[in-house]
């Protein structure tokens, strides 16, 4: 979990990528002990922890996309990616097979998680990107 987490989360002190972000962004909050309902959530999350990893983070981890197919398909392809995730293992991953096919990488709003982030700025930008030529 420790190297899952890693990948998941920038540096300690760094701030979280994205180009709408300076410099001089103020360090995060300290964290806080989990209130009463956050604790339950994390316990039921720790409990399906071995579920997510053999059927969940396995297969798609060690999933090899058909290149030859999506290079077929690379003009209607959009590989979509967090904007405050960019240097995040998630992005990265999406990243790679763009290169190769090649097809263009997308910004959403939000990080990996951006549609449950901010839906309505994410439906925003996907309309945008399905009227695109």
């Amino acid at each position: 979990m420790t190297t899952i987490a890693a990948g998941l989360a920038p540096e300690a002190g760094e701030a979280t990528p994205g180009p709408e972000r300076e410099a001089t962004e103020e360090a995060p909050a300290p964290q806080r002990a989990p209130v009463p309902e956050q604790a339950a959530t994390f316990g039921r999350m720790h409990a399906s922890l071995p579920v997510f990893l053999e059927h969940v983070l396995c297969p798609f981890s060690g999933y090899a996309p058909d290149l030859v197919s999506l290079k077929a398909s690379a003009a209607h392809l959009v590989v979509g990616v967090g904007r405050d995730s960019r240097a995040l293992l998630p992005a990265v991953a999406a990243e790679g097979p763009a290169r190769r096919v090649p097809a263009g990488v997308t910004e959403f709003p939000g990080g990996h998680i951006g549609l449950t982030e901010d839906p309505r700025a994410f439906a925003a930008r996907l309309r945008d990107v399905l009227a695109a030529p």
